[in-house]
């Protein structure tokens, strides 16, 4: 998976999570679970890419940038 698409995931992801809210607690657990995974593979994304971020919030953020600059496929 390239960077866009691993960033597009992620933030797809945190998306979906924060819709389900507490509407849907066992959906919502799933999807952070799903977005702790993601994140990991993110960052290992991040510096295979040289690209430098600061902590995991940094991340995060350079993953939004990313998602909103990349066209959907």
């Amino acid at each position: 998976m390239n960077l866009e698409a691993v960033a597009r995931a992620y933030v797809s992801c945190v998306e979906l999570e924060e819709k389900a809210g507490s509407e849907a607690p066992e959906l919502s657990e799933d999807l952070a679970l799903l977005r702790a995974d993601l994140h990991a593979v993110l960052m290992d994304t991040l510096r295979q890419s040289n690209i430098s971020f600061a902590d995991r919030q940094d991340a995060a953020r350079i993953a939004f940038e990313i998602a909103r600059q990349s066209p959907v496929a």
